[in-house]
């Protein structure tokens, strides 16, 4: 999926009055797990776009304070009755998974928030906003990083929900 970012990561209250869609704050604001959300409003689907080791920008190397060049990217289609509803992104250092929890290696088709909200040894240790844009909608996302054992990875949910809806 190929979204531009308009607007630095920021904290909540940074964006918070940027956002007129109450809707999109709702997501945004979201304290469980996203797959769950969508499953209160209808059939549930996950579509694997990717999976693999990958290059990451220096960013999100930074923000996952990676040791290594070995990174594993994962992306992600949330589905709401057949309809895209969040574009997910998860970084994940090759040390996360060796020495973390090495079930992040292997997901799968399984959502990651169904591991992240059962096992109580995941911290979630920061959590910033921004926008994105496509050729003719805007969309907000948020960025978690998250720790296990002290090993760092990050999850990005875009909302494809339009600002205007």
């Amino acid at each position: 999926m190929k979204l531009k970012q308009i607007s630095p990561w920021s904290p909540f209250e940074s964006i918070k009055d940027h956002i007129s869609n109450k809707k999109i704050i709702s997501w945004l604001s979201e304290k469980g797990p996203i797959t769950q959300r969508i499953k209160k409003n209808g059939n549930f689907k996950l579509h694997v776009i990717q999976d693999e080791l990958s290059k990451i920008s220096e960013d999100d190397k930074k923000f996952v304070n990676a040791e290594s060049e070995k990174i594993k990217k994962r992306e992600v289609l949330l589905l709401c009755n057949d309809l895209p509803v969040v574009f997910a992104q998860t970084i994940i250092p090759i040390e996360t998974i060796e020495n973390g929890f090495n079930k992040l290696g292997n997901l799968g088709t399984k959502p990651l928030g169904d591991i992240l909200f059962e096992k109580d040894i995941f911290l979630r240790e920061l959590i910033l906003y921004a926008s994105f844009k496509n050729e003719s909608n805007i969309y907000w996302g948020r960025k978690a990083k998250y720790s296990v054992k002290g090993y760092k990875f990050s999850v990005m949910e875009t909302f494809l929900m339009n600002e205007n809806d």
